[in-house]
């Protein structure tokens, strides 16, 4: 990992695509870490046993138990189902949300390499709101200038009125911008608030205790919940953000 004591071991971080910072998050990331020095204890055993490519005995290997997980463990990935076993590189990727077999994390970069590639991810930001939240939105609706309500008649057809509604969106995003009161969320946007998420994880990791002084005492407490957030699953909102 870079030095979180020096801000130029992050400079790298200026040109990081989406999958890249994802990346940068997840494999700080204590549980996968952990799952990953598992595995790879469990891939070096049946190596040990069977061989590696190209002279690996795979009709034997796929008879090893550690070779699998139950398919009950790999409930949300698209992996290969062979009776009711899923291969263990598989399972473990799909349940980080990636394709390809799992990146040592202290790999600086599989996503660039080709050796890590993300599965689809959807972000539902749309909601449907119960009549006890309007009060609240309502309330809120002054404040923050990245909420925009729009009702909807379900009694008649939605098509007319998901054009209507997606030119009003527009039209109330592009007056927003121009002001100055809204910001569009983008990887370009956010990098330089997310290099400093990563140096306080690093920091963190290490046991320092210079994370005030790293950001500042009244940004710490959420600065840190952010990275937190991001490193524990948030990385795969990335995914789903433009690069500007």
């Amino acid at each position: 990992m870079p030095d979180w004591h020096s801000p130029d071991s992050y400079a790298f971080t200026a040109t990081l695509t989406r999958e890249q910072w994802a990346w940068e998050f997840l494999r700080r990331n204590p549980d996968y870490r952990r799952d990953w020095a598992v595995f790879r204890a469990n891939w070096r055993d049946l190596e040990a046993a069977y061989g590696s490519p190209p002279n690996r005995d795979f009709s034997a290997w796929r008879r090893d138990p550690r070779a699998w997980v139950h398919v009950s463990d790999c409930p949300d990935g698209e992996c290969r189902v062979d009776q009711d076993k899923v291969l263990i590189e598989c399972a473990l990727g799909a349940r980080y949300g990636f394709h390809k077999f799992p990146p040592d994390p202290g790999d600086p970069d599989p996503v660039g390499a080709g050796r890590l590639t993300w599965r689809e991810t959807s972000w539902e930001l749309v909601r449907e709101l119960a009549p006890g939240d309007l009060e609240r939105l309502g309330a809120a609706m002054g404040s923050d200038p990245a909420l925009a309500v729009l009702a909807f008649d379900l009694s008649h057809p939605l098509r007319d009125q998901l054009d209507q509604a997606k030119r009003r969106l527009q039209k109330c995003q592009r007056q927003r911008v121009r002001s100055g009161t809204l910001t569009l969320v983008s990887v370009a946007g956010l990098r330089g608030g997310w290099a400093q998420a990563l140096r306080l994880l690093d920091a963190q990791t290490a046991g320092a205790d210079g994370l005030v002084e790293l950001c500042g005492e009244e940004l710490e407490g959420d600065l840190l919940a952010e990275a937190e957030r991001l490193r524990d699953g948030g990385y795969l909102e990335i995914l789903n953000l433009p690069e500007r």
